[in-house]
């Protein structure tokens, strides 16, 4: 039965809600499911912020892409009707979510709605604290089922907020296995190229994102006389954090082994121009980034805390260094150094795991899947 009422865009026809103004992993996974569910014959719209990142890329598409404002504080109700009218004009069926901070807006927008979609939200962060107050159980009656990415999230989810536990589903976010016949090394420098050892760490520039602590494990690692370089990938989501960044690189002497990248389309044709992709996030839910790297080949070394120690597996598919430690990274990036054959044999069993768990047709099929049972 799986695509049956989808197909040909049948009956059921399916909104992909993404108001974040960023671009990172949250984001790019909305987009992609849009894209996929389209091609794959799914009646399927988009519902972005006016202003953000997601619309610069997507605001000419025209068909299907509704463009949303800003604002409305804690209480978005221009938005919320505007969505509303949009859900009943299309006959939306099923809403699916994806930012924690558009709850309010799903919800609303359900209520003022005259067709009453079915509510699925993919929690992409983690959740520290109980969420069983008035408001917020009213906004979770709205939600009709609830993905969590990793099976920390799935915990917390089934801890904190006020839903069934069979309502909670774990899916495993995916990537494609993008395959190129050789690296495109354009984005990176080449300062970082000529580098015997090259490091890069993919994520938006903010202070939750660690980048400090890879600065400084650098620091490290060429003080015992090795010689590599890094690259910063990612939007400069906090200006400050960013300065005090600079300042750490200056300060440490290492302004000719860091360089930074915006956002790029397809990181993992740049991957391979690595020899280690690192994720300093101090408590990441998942770790996108670590999956991609993984699928292009590339030994990975990640924080073990959060949902990582889901994807890497210790001493066989990759590294896990505690948070925050530059000392303990500046140690496993250094047993890379040393040990090149591990550093391979790393790489090569972090692939074969991540197609066997992590492949974006299963993830997609499994979504299907979900939506299809509501």
């Amino acid at each position: 039965m799986r695509g049956a009422g989808f197909a040909g865009g049948g009956r059921v026809r399916l909104l992909v809600l993404c108001t974040s103004p960023g671009l990172g992993g949250l984001e790019l996974y909305a987009e992609r499911e849009w894209q996929h569910l389209t091609a794959a014959g799914w009646s399927c719209h988009f519902a972005i912020a006016r202003r953000g990142r997601l619309a610069q890329r997507n605001a000419q598409q025209g068909r299907n892409v509704l463009l949303l404002p800003q604002g409305d504080g804690l209480l978005p109700l221009a938005a919320a009707r505007r969505l509303a009218r949009y859900i009943d004009s299309q006959g939306i069926d099923v809403m699916h979510m994806h930012w924690g901070r558009e709850l309010r807006l799903a919800a609303l927008a359900k209520r003022l709605s005259r067709r009453r979609p079915k509510l699925v939200y993919s929690r992409h962060m983690g959740i520290t604290r109980p969420k069983k107050d008035l408001l917020h159980r009213f906004l979770y009656r709205q939600v009709d089922r609830l993905l969590a990415i990793s099976k920390q999230v799935q915990r917390e989810a089934r801890r904190f907020l006020p839903l069934a536990e069979d309502q909670i589903r774990l899916l495993y976010l995916g990537v494609a296995d993008r395959s190129v016949t050789g690296p495109d090394c354009e984005p990176v420098p080449g300062t970082i190229r000529q580098r015997p050892f090259r490091i890069a760490l993919f994520g938006r520039i903010e202070h939750g994102k660690g980048q400090h602590v890879l600065i400084e494990a650098l620091q490290q690692f060429i003080g015992t006389g090795r010689e590599a370089g890094a690259l910063l990938v990612g939007q400069i989501m906090d200006a400050r954090y960013f300065e005090k960044l600079q300042g750490q690189i200056g300060a440490a002497g290492l302004s000719g082994h860091v360089e930074r990248r915006d956002f790029l389309d397809n990181p993992m044709a740049v991957m391979p121009c690595f020899d280690v992709v690192v994720l300093t996030t101090l408590c990441e839910t998942f770790g996108l980034v670590l999956v991609e790297a993984m699928r292009a080949g590339v030994a990975v070394i990640g924080t073990d805390a959060g949902g990582v120690p889901e994807i890497i597996e210790h001493e066989k598919s990759g590294l896990l260094v505690p948070p925050g430690d530059a000392a303990a990274l500046a140690s496993a990036l250094a047993r890379l150094y040393d040990d090149p054959a591990l550093k391979q044999r790393l790489a090569a069993a972090g692939k074969a795991r991540a197609d066997q768990m992590f492949d974006s047709k299963r993830h997609f099929q499994r979504l299907e899947a979900e939506l299809e049972s509501l």
